[in-house]
């Protein structure tokens, strides 16, 4: 979902551009149906014209969609979320490849009632929540870091955000909050893993990523890191392999500054020492030298390239979803929660 999301930021950043405002759907509940095929049924478009764009579901239930998002453009309302409800026929369904038909709710939007730091945002790859009031015109998005851009929400509301930032999940829910209700949307996106130095080991992480498909980037030295930064975001995972110090350093300072959410180094406990020794040396506080997993990974045991590849993925699984990577017959409450 956090795909096709980020992907609307940009076709909404070009849109703006030039002034053109759509309307923008999202779903919040599906009934009945085998699957919604493709991630694209997530979220739908609707411009000025009533044109719908959206995958499966825009295909099924344009002619609806197209009128919602032209009321929600032209009533006057554009600050406000307007629920939609879309039912789905067995034949129609049939016809669109579904075992049978479904209901689907929605909620539409105008695209310039919500702050444009939530596109900044997605464009960053930076975990980030938006906060609508259903019945009123109050839209708040919430930064990973905490900063609140539009009208303040209730501190209730801020935790649930918060909440989803910490589950490592994207997550969609209406909220009832006093006499309010209160759509919470949240998207978190999954790791792109930034890799430091060569070898085989390398490959075992490549491999080991795409299990879980995440995508891998590499860099022998400090050739292109920035880049590869900009192209992971903020929600990426620095994975430092080299033991140069005229290499590693600088790339753990690197990551470090710009505030990766992860970052491990490979090394013995005396490389890892030393790594700290110089980080401290050129000012890194050592609030921040915490953040650096040293050794990276878990201890699994294993010494094969494909083993410590394991570790140090499954590190970063287990921090992405704010867990400790102890065994389940250790933990309390729902395993998959």
């Amino acid at each position: 979902m956090f795909a096709v999301v980020e992907k609307l930021a940009q076709v909404l950043r070009k849109r703006a551009e030039v002034g053109d405002d759509v309307a923008i759907g999202r779903v919040v509940r599906v009934e009945g149906f085998s699957t919604l095929p493709g991630g694209d049924d997530g979220v739908v478009v609707v411009d000025r014209d009533g044109a719908v764009e959206g995958g499966t579901l825009a295909a099924m239930a344009s002619e609806q969609l197209a009128q919602a998002g032209r009321d929600v453009l032209k009533s006057g309302r554009s600050r406000s979320v307007t629920e939609v409800t879309v039912d789905i026929g067995d034949k129609e369904a049939v016809a669109n490849g579904l075992a049978c038909g479904g209901r689907v709710d929605l909620v539409l939007q105008a695209a310039a009632a919500i702050p444009s730091q939530l596109w900044d945002s997605l464009a960053a790859r930076s975990p980030v929540a938006l906060l609508s009031r259903m019945e009123g015109p109050e839209v708040a998005v919430v930064a990973s870091n905490g900063r609140v851009f539009g009208p303040p929400p209730p501190d209730e509301l801020l935790e649930s955000a918060e909440e989803a930032f910490r589950a490592g999940r994207s997550t969609s829910r209406i909220i009832e909050h006093e006499a309010s209700r209160f759509l919470l949307e949240a998207w978190v996106p999954e790791p792109r893993l930034t890799v430091v130095g060569g070898g085989e080991l390398l490959d075992a992480i490549h491999a080991q990523a795409a299990l879980l498909g995440w995508e891998t980037r590499d860099t022998d030295g400090l050739a292109g890191l920035d880049d590869l930064f900009a192209w992971s975001g903020q929600s990426a995972a620095l994975i430092v392999l080299s033991h140069d110090p005229q290499v590693d350093v600088p790339a753990l300072a690197a990551g470090l500054n710009k505030g990766v959410a992860y970052i491990g180094a490979l090394g013995s406990r005396r490389t890892q020492s030393r790594r700290m020794d110089q980080l401290a040396a050129v000012g890194v506080e050592p609030s921040e030298l915490a953040r650096v997993h040293r050794p990276i990974g878990l201890d699994l045991g294993g010494r094969r390239a494909p083993e410590v590849a394991l570790a140090i993925v499954a590190e970063i699984l287990a921090c992405h979803y704010g867990r400790t990577a102890m065994p389940l017959k250790e933990t309390s409450g729902p395993i998959h929660g």
